[in-house]
């Protein structure tokens, strides 16, 4: 009876000092990988790998750079520069012409002597008085003189209103037109004062998209940086522990 209960006792003491010797293998297999990975750590970052430490400081850098140095532009001159472009309308800077006869009225009548009936009158009675001196009365030859000298003096009257006319209307156009031209020089000014200002409103705003540009790109590259590191990082962490347990590197291609 006694010998089955040591003979069980010696089997379960064999079978707790075998768990106990795979529990210590294991433990020591785990202590092992454990001093494996942190020698690839240490390897990688003697090799220069990105750490994370090293990638906050060079993103720092970069914005302490571009803080340090801001654009010339903001993000309100992109929406002006915007705001100028749909305002801008070419139309806006071309003179009105218009017609100079809603302006000039006047007729070549306004331009005829106030006196003109007087005149013809008075060159009448000249006439005949010319022609009473002369013997001929009143009769047919003195009728024909009177109304040649007063026809001659008609359109004598009438010549020097149509010129007196024209001369009016032509420095009435010369002013219409000068006016148009200087109007539209006016408008020129403003254009190209508009244009010129639209066109350092553009270049604020184009300043201020490049740098934000340069600084996207530099954060990108260093993110870009940071994954290539830590892809090479765990690689050669595979390779490390490959090697240490294999003795040669299983993962060459």
């Amino acid at each position: 009876m006694a010998a089955p209960l040591i003979a069980a006792g010696i089997m379960a003491g064999a079978s707790l000092l075998g768990a106990g010797i795979q529990s210590y293998s294991q433990s020591k297999a785990a202590e092992k990988e454990r001093e494996d990975r942190q020698a690839a750590a240490a390897q990688l970052l003697q090799q220069g790998q990105l750490t994370q430490a090293e990638y906050n400081a060079i993103v720092g850098q970069i914005n302490q750079y571009y803080n340090s140095r801001p654009s010339l532009g903001s993000a309100g001159d992109i929406n002006k520069y915007r705001e100028a472009i749909a305002n801008y309308n070419p139309e806006d800077y071309v003179a009105d012409v218009g017609d100079f006869n809603d302006v000039y009225s006047k007729t070549k009548e306004d331009f005829i002597n106030p006196y003109y009936s007087r005149i013809i009158g008075d060159t009448a009675n000249t006439i005949q008085h010319s022609a009473a001196g002369a013997g001929l009365g009143r009769g047919t030859g003195a009728a024909l003189n009177i109304a040649k000298g007063t026809a001659e003096k008609s359109d004598e009257l009438y010549r020097t209103a149509m010129q007196d006319y024209t001369q009016d209307r032509n420095f009435a156009y010369q002013q219409f037109t000068d006016a148009i031209r200087n109007n539209q020089a006016r408008l020129d000014a403003l254009r190209s004062g508009t244009e010129y200002k639209m066109g350092l409103q553009g270049n604020l705003a184009q300043d201020y998209v490049n740098t934000q540009d340069a600084r996207q790109s530099d954060l990108l590259k260093a993110q870009q940086d940071r994954l290539a590191s830590k892809q090479a990082y765990d690689t050669a962490i595979v390779r490390t522990l490959l090697r240490r347990k294999y003795g040669r590197n299983l993962y060459k291609r």
